[in-house]
């Protein structure tokens, strides 16, 4: 039975994949060939409405650390992970989606998911496997007592064929969403002087109920343009909806030239959508927890760059 249940999950995973595949492919080809990861992900389904809104914000909680996930997230790491394997699109690891001349060139009417998952299935069956053979050598390097390796480990839809190197933004979003109010209020104002704004202490940055900071903050451009803007910061575990864009807009003081608010969790599309409403008066920059993620990383917040090796797999064939 549990075999049975985990076979029609495969082939529902499968399914999304190949929906996702194509819409990608489409949405790439219609955008000259390179679009932001962040942003593909968001415009799927407007490509496609068999891919909802709700179906990429649902979350779950992992059975093995106990965080949550979101695994839509996997489904889409996998599909363009495909993409590469198919020589559609090139190393994936930055922040863009970039097609190859392949990519450019392929006649969508001419294939589908089913065939371009058929392609890589073997490729993707080797990197699997060698990916399993690293996270053994590492249970090994972590307890060098425990020479067992258990052959089948606790399924989990959180599993990935992920890039290690990049293991540190996952704890980092763990570590931002449990941090201390008093803590994440002085992130907060860290993370928005690296920004490179001047923070008012006069005109009322406190910290705020919901585990944040609110205030004021000045931008001074090259051209030595001051541009007064009007912050909220706030250590969500729930996703932000549109009231909340609404509120931060009506306490805004007169004379603002925007607002920014700054998420330890996701925005809802209805949330984004008022965000960007052209009908009102103050337009409200949203940046959620992969933003609040790339920005320590483009500052260096608080954090240690690591030069290392990394083996390669000629090591694990």
């Amino acid at each position: 039975m549990k075999d049975d249940l985990k076979a029609k999950k495969h082939v529902k995973s499968a399914t999304k994949e190949g929906i996702v595949m194509m819409a990608l492919l489409q949405m790439l080809q219609n955008a000259g060939g390179k679009m932001e990861k962040k942003a593909a992900k968001n415009m799927l389904p407007q490509t496609d409405d068999r891919i909802s809104d709700e179906m990429i914000q649902e979350e779950k909680v992992s059975k093995k650390t106990g965080t949550t996930y979101r695994p839509f997230n996997f489904i889409f790491n996998f599909a363009v992970k495909r993409l590469q394997l198919f020589d559609c699109i090139e190393n994936s690891r930055g922040k863009f989606l970039i097609l190859t001349e392949k990519g450019m060139e392929l006649d969508l009417s001419q294939t589908n998911g089913e065939k371009i998952r058929s392609a890589t299935e073997k490729l993707m069956n080797e990197l699997s496997e060698k990916n399993k053979k690293k996270k053994e050598t590492q249970k090994l390097v972590e307890n060098p007592k425990n020479r067992v390796v258990d052959p089948e480990p606790e399924d989990d839809d959180s599993d990935d064929i992920s890039d290690s190197t990049e293991s540190w933004k996952e704890e980092l979003k763990v570590q931002l969403r449990k941090m201390d109010p008093s803590k994440f209020e002085k992130f907060s104002r860290r993370l928005i002087q690296e920004m490179g704004a001047q923070i008012d202490d006069e005109i009322g940055v406190k910290l705020s109920q919901d585990h944040g900071l609110d205030g004021y903050a000045y931008f001074v451009s090259d051209e030595l343009r001051t541009t007064r803007v009007a912050i909220q910061s706030k250590r969500y575990n729930n996703q932000v909806g549109d009231k909340y864009i609404r509120d931060f807009r009506g306490s805004i003081q007169n004379g603002t030239d925007y607002g920014i608010l700054i998420t330890t969790d996701y925005f809802t599309p209805a949330a984004v959508k008022e965000a960007k409403d052209p009908s009102k008066s103050t337009p409200i920059t949203l940046l959620d927890l992969d933003d609040v993620v790339d920005l320590v990383e483009k500052h260096q917040l608080f954090v240690k760059r690591v030069e290392t090796y990394e083996l390669g797999d000629f090591y694990f064939e």
